[in-house]
């Protein structure tokens, strides 16, 4: 493998928990990439931590990173809202999620009474909020933005959930109005994301990631070389006829000796 840039995955690829606990190997894969010169940016989906504390964690529990190697939703999501002028929002998410919107200005409403409609992982959703976001869309004609569109989400039990993704497809499909979202292999993400490998070929690209759909199959299509890695939510019996990833591994020290 000739690759000279890596977009990596980071919920159960280099982490195994919403705590952010690394794999084993975690930290070893970071310093190979470092050691051989090889440009990586941590691209996530994760909703529950805001950018800043999201790399203080990471750093506290073993994966030395600065903030301009990661990437995340909340990275991208506030350009839009405030070229769309969308002040008020609906924010169902974690408080931190809903602290974050505070922060950069905007206003979080518990009520229908809002411009949009914010969708992140939410362990505490509920009737109550459904409601409320649903209202929100079809009578205030609130717009629907989704963090990611990730289909579904493991949790520390191991046990699987509909993702936001699915959740904001369930409103679109409630409200016969479309959702967009700010994630992986959205336009506004991966302008981003592009622009930090801008002086690297997309033929020297990878990325690994467990997500076969989100991740690995929208950006083969780009013509970047994906590694689908078997320590997350999606296994082999979930590959399909219509995409087979470049490379299948069981964990990060696999593509150590690949790229050796």
């Amino acid at each position: 493998m000739d690759i000279k840039g890596l977009i990596i995955d980071l919920d159960g690829v280099l982490t195994k928990d919403k705590a952010l606990t690394p794999f084993p190997d975690s930290q070893d894969f970071i310093s190979f990439l470092r050691k051989k010169n090889i440009k990586f940016k941590i691209a996530t989906n994760n909703s529950l931590y805001t950018p800043d504390n999201l790399v203080k964690k990471l750093n506290k529990n073993g994966i030395k990173i600065d903030k301009d190697e990661i990437i995340t939703p909340l990275l991208v999501i506030p350009d839009y809202l405030r070229k769309k002028d969308l002040k008020e929002l609906f924010v169902i998410g974690s408080e931190e999620l809903k602290s974050f919107f505070i922060s950069e200005g905007f206003t979080v409403k518990n009520s229908t009474e809002v411009k949009a409609v914010v969708i992140g992982q939410d362990k505490d959703f509920n009737f109550e909020k459904m409601k409320i976001a649903t209202t929100s869309i079809k009578e205030n004609n609130a717009e629907i933005l989704a963090l990611n569109k990730n289909l579904i989400t493991k949790d520390d039990d191991g046990l699987l959930f509909p993702g936001v993704g699915s959740v904001a497809s369930m409103f679109s499909n409630a409200t016969k109005k479309d959702y967009i979202h700010f994630g992986k292999n959205s336009d506004e993400y991966n302008k981003k994301l592009f622009e930090y490998f801008k002086d690297t070929p997309k033929n020297k690209l990878g990325i690994v990631s467990d997500d076969l759909f989100t991740d690995l199959k929208p950006f083969k299509d780009m013509g970047i070389f994906t590694i689908f890695i078997t320590t997350g939510k999606y296994k082999v019996k979930d590959i399909t006829e219509d995409f087979k990833p470049d490379l299948i591994v069981k964990s990060l020290s696999e593509i150590v000796d690949k790229l050796s």
